[in-house]
């Protein structure tokens, strides 16, 4: 099965466009807060799909390959939360 990398750059856009709308509102602060957390993730997914390699002469991709970006990724942020739990107690001591 293939997925056109077009598509995530642009749910990636979406994302962060109505991130900003929800923390532009003045009304309600709740939305206020969550569109902080959009925005990153739609800033995190855009910034991110520019990796995603292009198998095809299309643009396109292999939920596989996108799997394992996303894997990877998820990876190397539980490594850097791990290894920041791991030394902070040694660098507070000191």
């Amino acid at each position: 099965m293939k997925v056109k990398v077009n598509k995530i750059e642009k749910i990636g856009i979406i994302l962060s466009v109505l991130g900003l709308i929800l923390v532009f509102q003045p009304f309600i602060y709740i939305l206020y807060t969550y569109g902080y957390y959009i925005l990153a993730l739609g800033s995190f997914i855009f910034i991110l799909s520019g990796y995603l390699p292009r198998k095809t002469d299309l643009g396109e991709t292999y939920v596989k390959d996108v799997l394992k970006w996303i894997l990877t990724i998820a990876f190397v942020i539980i490594f850097a939360v791990a290894l920041s739990i791991f030394l902070a107690p040694y660098f507070v001591m000191r």
